[in-house]
């Protein structure tokens, strides 16, 4: 089971790097981005001293990985927080329901939150 998991992630790996390849020759790819970067190191390959098409997946997979732990452990922590201080709760609760209502949360939504970015800055023991 792990195996055949392993292998259609790699697989679905291999089809966005030769999808963004095919886009680079044909002069259409962005290269300001991470796949991007990592793609050209892979330009130096021919060299010896580029990252090849398998290292390129390979680090894709890691910073995929590692951003989903990142973010899981970022959720519990502010989780933790937020149960400890709850008048910072109930203030964001309220701003995120003025803000989205019933609406799914989206990217401007987000920027419009107040409350939560103030605490995102703040010292994690106090809580501004």
């Amino acid at each position: 089971m792990m195996k055949a998991k392993a292998r259609e992630v790699q697989d679905i790996l291999r089809g966005i790097v030769n999808k963004r390849l095919r886009a680079r020759e044909a002069g259409e790819a962005p290269s300001d981005d991470l796949l991007g970067i990592l793609l050209e190191s892979n330009l130096g390959q021919v060299k010896g001293n580029g990252m090849s098409n398998e290292d390129v997946i390979e680090e894709c997979k890691l910073f995929y990985f590692a951003g989903q732990e990142t973010t899981s452990v970022l959720l519990v922590w502010t989780m933790v927080l937020l149960s400890q201080h709850q008048d910072w709760q109930a203030k964001a609760r309220e701003e995120v329901k003025q803000v989205f209502g019933h609406k799914i949360p989206d990217t401007d939504g987000l920027n419009q939150l107040k409350v939560v970015s103030i605490n995102l800055s703040c010292d994690s023991s106090t809580l501004c």
